[in-house]
């Protein structure tokens, strides 16, 4: 249990204070000094997480792949539905090697002109807890880079496609 809420509360606590589309190095004082890369190996302590939801439905979808243990979370109208699942060393390779295809660590979240109110938010972070937190968003604020959108949402569906099989 405490390997699941030790994870869970650092990249809480790291993306809560993070400018998204940034890294957050607590050994540099510049953040953009040293841009977040991808592990190339599935770490104890690496993290990814991906959040849906807001806007004006009452619905949202949640992931959290940690070396341990995997849960996907939808919930709709305010009844959760867990799915629980493992991924195996070779699974867990396999998802940083289709993350790196996407470019995932040069995606950036930008800010938008205005508020588009009642839009929901699409958000994916990784952590390596405690040094090093990475989050990309859309929302109603924020946005991704034109350029780098289709990265964004390849990433974004193979993870929900990833979660959905293995919680069968």
């Amino acid at each position: 249990m405490k390997y699941l809420i030790i994870p869970i509360a650092a990249l809480l606590f790291s993306c809560s204070n993070t400018n998204t589309g940034t890294n957050t190095n607590t050994d540099k004082k510049d953040p953009e000094e040293e841009p977040f890369e991808m592990p190339k190996t599935w770490e104890k302590n690496f993290s990814v997480t991906l959040y849906s939801g807001g806007g004006m439905n009452y619905e949202s979808t949640n992931i959290f792949l940690f070396a341990d243990s995997c849960r996907y979370v939808e919930m709709e109208n305010g009844v959760d539905s867990i799915k629980r699942f493992v991924l195996s060393q070779a699974e867990k390779e396999e998802v940083l090697l289709k993350l790196r295809s996407f470019s995932v660590s040069n995606i950036k979240t930008i800010e938008l002109e205005g508020t588009v109110y009642d839009k929901e938010t699409n958000r994916i972070c990784f952590a390596l807890a405690p040094k090093q937190a990475f989050c990309i968003e859309t929302g109603a604020t924020q946005g991704i880079e034109e350029k780098e959108k289709g990265d964004f949402h390849k990433a974004y569906n193979y993870l929900v496609s990833l979660a959905k099989e293995k919680g069968k």
